[in-house]
């Protein structure tokens, strides 16, 4: 009952229990007859008769205004509360996380990309992992086996959902999706896109972990799917800026959602059908595109004589919340 019908519905048992002159005349008219009824000695025959019916409509008055007409008020503010537990749940359900592998002939994930679509924000946030990122690795069964290279983590178990689980622990979120691919078909897929073309601020010289050399120069370059690959596959504590980084990711996705996404989604592994899939992209393509960079929070480290970067803690601290922001 909404708060119209509650003050209607009091506003009737008030005027009800008006004490009017015809009421006034009625009782001085009972009164004369109990004292009639006094003087035969039938009293106690009368009150029953004549009080029950007057005792059980003020009980009931009673029960209706201590009891019932609080309950409804009270269950409209519970009803409210409810209203809020869901909004807040929807919220929370505005922003979805996505991670992209893409494994080599070795077992080993050359791109590990973190995607987050929120809804809200009408933006996708993305993160690229270094192969060489130092994380503890788990097994399917969220289990920590060892510490190791991001990119060793599918070779210990052979399964994404370990993968999945390490890069949760890692970075101290829930992913909710994961998607792997090999990366032979990934490679022919970025090959049969045309050529992308940014607009560079100022030149670019970088170098990888492994030596290889990323130059490019101010002005308008062009970006093959090979070289995309590459630039996907990058090791190390640089990384390329982001605008130059949410070009490629738009160009990416854009085309992927125009391709034959189906016969290609399928031969990748997943945790959701290829129609799911299918509707995750396409929503990601129709929403702004968000690189957030690691340059600067990865040190590069040596561990008996082996190569790592380790991600800063302060920034881990708070890289779940800047991807799922809302703002």
């Amino acid at each position: 009952m909404d708060p119209i019908n509650i003050r209607k519905a009091i506003k009737l048992t008030q005027d009800s229990l008006q004490f009017t002159k015809q009421d006034r005349e009625e009782v001085f008219k009972k009164i004369h007859e109990r004292n009639q009824i006094k003087a035969t000695g039938t009293v106690g025959v009368m009150n029953k008769k004549h009080l029950f019916p007057a005792v059980a409509t003020l009980i009931l008055v009673s029960l209706f205004l201590l009891v019932f007409i609080p309950s409804l008020t009270g269950d409209h503010r519970d009803n409210q509360m409810l209203s809020l537990s869901n909004a807040d749940e929807k919220e929370e359900d505005q922003v979805t996380s996505i991670l992209v592998m893409v494994a080599n002939e070795d077992n080993r994930t050359d791109i590990n990309l973190l995607f987050t679509v929120n809804k809200r924000a009408q933006k996708v946030n993305v993160i690229l992992l270094p192969p060489s990122l130092k994380v503890p690795i788990l097994n399917a069964d969220k289990e920590i086996l060892t510490e190791d290279k991001l990119t060793h983590a599918f070779a210990y178990v052979g399964r994404p959902a370990a993968v999945n689980n390490t890069v949760e622990k890692a970075l101290d979120m829930p992913i909710d999706y994961y998607f792997m691919w090999e990366r032979e078909e990934v490679e022919e897929f970025l090959n049969s896109m045309e050529d992308i073309q940014i607009n560079v601020k100022e030149n670019i010289e970088m170098e990888s972990a492994k030596g290889s050399k990323y130059t490019y120069s101010k002005g308008m370059e062009n970006v093959s799917g090979e070289e995309m690959a590459r630039i996907l596959s990058i090791d190390g504590e640089h990384q390329l800026p982001p605008y130059f980084m949410n070009r490629l990711f738009s160009h990416m996705l854009n085309y992927l959602n125009s391709s034959d996404f189906k016969s290609f989604s399928q031969q990748g592994i997943s945790n959701v059908s290829p129609e799911e899939m299918k509707r995750v992209f396409n929503e990601m393509d129709s929403l702004d595109i968000n690189n957030i960079p690691l340059e600067g929070f990865l040190h590069p480290i040596i561990t008996d004589g082996l190569f790592y970067v380790e991600l800063d803690e302060t920034f881990k601290a708070r890289l779940s919340k800047q991807l799922f922001e809302f703002k």
